[in-house]
């Protein structure tokens, strides 16, 4: 039990994490870069600062058997690389609002895609807390709002794609903190999505960009807060609790983010926003107090 309560602080902390990245990517796109520049960028300094971290600390956690090489390859495309980018393909063809609601369909491709290749229980608890969660998304985010909400068939389909590859993200980290620390895990997904987006986006046009040395600044922020200690910390929550359990807590990040935006930019909280908070919030705590019947398994892995 000392070990599931763990394991949700240790999401809960990561999704608060991931929360910074919306404020983050609003301060660096004042400039106008581009996105796809801009996560591709994300992706490899954080992969560099977790690799050079082990070089210097402890270079076993990068050690993988061969034959996981593939695995990870797979992670990296589409837990990682296919997300980031067909996020922003859907931002382009709808909202940032409409994609970021499609992107938290996440919890639910986990909920299903756990129930076959984990095993996990799909329980009415779950369900329940799903539909709130996602309720609460859509009012914290207000896709109600006209101005906001935007629909075409090609923001849909690129923004499921981005939730399907969220929800992957999950799946793949579950397999592989059963093998491995989570440092390793999250540094061979970064380090595999951040070369396949290298060759969407073209190393040569990636390594011509002249940004000022603020989006630097605020670009090595984002690779920092929401994506090494954000990432890091959620994956290693998978070691303790169900991947459809973790998935749903995260929506929290929904949370955190709006928060911010009212702290930092002054953005009026209103009681559809306050009201959705509390739908997520109650999610959660249906999640947490209606424990799965099956016991979840803990594989003892290096620390990290």
């Amino acid at each position: 039990m000392k070990k599931e309560v763990k394991g949700y602080l240790l999401v809960i902390f990561g999704a608060s994490f991931l929360g910074t990245m919306g404020i983050l990517a609003r301060f660096i796109y004042l400039q106008e870069p581009d996105p796809l520049t801009v996560v591709t960028f994300r992706a490899l300094i954080a992969f560099l600062l977790l690799f050079l971290t082990a070089v210097f600390i402890n270079p076993d956690w990068l050690r993988i058997r061969k034959t996981d090489f593939l695995f990870f390859g797979v992670y990296g495309l589409l837990g990682v690389s296919l997300c980031f980018l067909l996020f922003f393909y859907s931002i382009k063809y709808t909202t940032v609002a409409t994609a970021t609601i499609l992107l938290y369909t996440y919890p639910a491709f986990i909920v299903l895609l756990s129930r076959f290749f984990l095993g996990e229980e799909f329980t009415k608890a779950k369900i329940l807390a799903l539909l709130l969660t996602f309720l609460g998304c859509i009012l914290v985010i207000q896709v109600y709002s006209p101005a906001e909400f935007k629909l075409n068939l090609k923001g849909i389909i690129y923004g499921l794609g981005a939730g399907l590859g969220a929800g992957l993200y999950s799946i793949f980290g579950k397999k592989g903190v059963q093998r491995y620390s989570s440092f390793t895990v999250v540094t061979y997904a970064l380090g595999f999505g951040s070369f396949f987006l290298m060759l969407m986006r073209g190393i040569r046009n990636l390594f011509s960009v002249n940004y000022p040395g603020l989006i630097w600044l605020w670009i090595f922020a984002l690779a920092v807060f929401p994506t090494i200690l954000g990432y890091s910390l959620y994956t290693r929550g998978l070691r303790y609790i169900e991947a459809s359990r973790a998935g749903i807590m995260a929506t929290w990040e929904v949370v955190v983010a709006s928060v911010l935006a009212f702290i930092i930019f002054g953005e009026t909280l209103n009681a559809p926003q306050i009201m959705g908070a509390a739908l997520i919030f109650a999610g959660i705590v249906i999640i947490r107090i209606h424990p799965s019947k099956r016991s979840v398994k803990i594989t003892p892995a290096p620390s990290g």
